[in-house]
C-alpha cells in the first residue's frame, strides 16, 4: 500500500463529504469529532488516527480503502458511450447530456448545438461554475451587455450566477459545456 500524505487524505475526505452533501457540522455530529479538528484534517494540517478514520469512513458511507485511494466506488467513474442522434434532448438548445444528469452533485456535461439568436427565454443562471469549450465553428456568449465571441478551440469559464446565453455564429457550431455545482 502506497503512503498517503495528510494533504491527499484531507482532500479525499473533503471531496467525499461534499459529494454526499454533508456539511462539516453534520460530519462533526455524525462522528462525535470537533468541527475545527475535521477542518484541519481536510486541509491536511492533521493526520487522523485509525479510530478517527473508521469514524469518518462510517459517517461518509465509504470504506477505509476508498479514503486511502486503494478502492474505487462503483459509481465514481462515469462512462457515457457514443450515442445516436435520437439521444438529443431539446432544452433551450439542442443538448446531448454527457453526465449522470440533473440533481446529482458534482459536474454536469453537455454537448450543445446553440440556436442562431439570443432570446430572453434562453437566458441561464445557476450555482457553481460553467465552462464552455468550442468544439467546432463559432459562438457568442452574452453576459448582461457584454458579448464574448469564441471560435474552435476557445475556452471560457465563469461563475454560473452571471445571467448568460449562447448563440451560434456559424452553421456548424458545437460546444462542450460543463457545469460544476460546487
Amino acid at each position: 500500500m502506497a503512503a498517503v500524505t495528510s494533504q491527499v487524505l484531507g482532500k479525499r475526505v473533503r471531496s467525499m463529504r461534499r459529494r454526499n452533501g454533508t456539511t462539516l457540522d453534520q460530519l462533526a455530529e455524525a462522528t462525535g469529532l470537533n468541527k475545527g479538528y475535521l477542518s484541519r484534517i481536510e486541509s491536511g494540517e492533521k493526520t487522523p488516527s485509525i479510530a478517527t478514520l473508521l469514524k469518518l469512513a462510517g459517517a461518509l458511507e465509504v470504506s477505509t480503502g476508498q479514503l486511502f485511494g486503494e478502492e474505487v466506488a462503483k459509481d465514481d467513474i462515469q462512462i457515457v458511450r457514443a450515442r445516436k442522434s435520437e439521444g438529443v434532448r431539446q432544452n433551450k438548445y439542442g443538448v446531448v447530456p454527457l453526465s449522470r444528469g440533473e440533481g446529482r452533485p458534482g459536474l454536469s456535461a453537455f454537448l450543445v448545438s446553440p440556436t442562431a439568436t439570443f432570446t430572453a427565454d434562453k437566458r441561464a443562471e445557476h450555482a457553481g461554475t460553467e465552462a464552455v469549450y468550442v468544439l467546432e465553428g463559432s459562438i457568442e456568449i452574452q453576459f448582461a451587455k457584454q458579448v464574448v465571441p469564441l471560435s474552435t478551440g476557445d475556452y471560457v469559464q465563469f461563475p454560473g450566477h452571471l445571467t448568460h446565453q449562447i448563440r451560434k455564429t456559424s452553421p456548424e457550431a458545437r460546444a462542450l459545456v460543463i457545469v460544476s455545482e460546487e
